[in-house]
């Protein structure tokens, strides 16, 4: 316990509050995506078809990197499995705060088993933060900006 507590402190200050709002927005997440229907929510994840093309500065290129170890830390520590939707609607959100615009997209697959499959992804600039292994094979079916 006093061994992750002063690895916190030890974090400067700007990584430790993306990590603050990592979480916040990690725990928020999850309860939208496992109790409330995507219809009730879909308008708090920006506007529906509408994609963003930002070019991203090395100051913003750092907070992404940061953005992406606080996640991969969160996902270590939670009981639970963060999924992919989750993480890119925290993403999102802790994007928005430093105002760099993202587009958080929505896709589906089939698996061997022909069983449909989704996956969700976030871009900023031309770049994919969070969902970036196997996002080529899916359909984008919907984006958010």
């Amino acid at each position: 316990m006093f061994k992750l507590l002063r690895k916190y402190y030890s974090i400067d200050k700007t990584e430790r509050k993306i990590l603050n709002r990592t979480f916040f927005w990690l725990i928020y997440a999850f309860i939208l995506v496992r109790i409330v229907p995507l219809k009730w929510f879909s308008h708090l994840l920006g506007e529906f078809k509408n994609e963003v093309v930002v070019e991203i500065n090395s100051g913003q290129k750092g907070l992404i990197q940061m953005l992406r170890k606080n996640i991969r830390r969160w996902k270590r520590y939670l009981p639970w499995k963060v999924k992919c939707f989750e993480e890119a609607i925290a993403g999102k959100k802790v994007l928005a705060k430093y105002k760099i615009g993202s587009t958080l997209y929505l896709g589906v697959d089939k698996n061997t088993n022909k069983e449909l499959i989704a996956h969700a992804w976030l871009k900023a600039g031309n770049e994919i933060i969070i969902g970036k292994k196997g996002f080529e094979k899916f359909v984008v079916v919907g984006f958010y900006s």
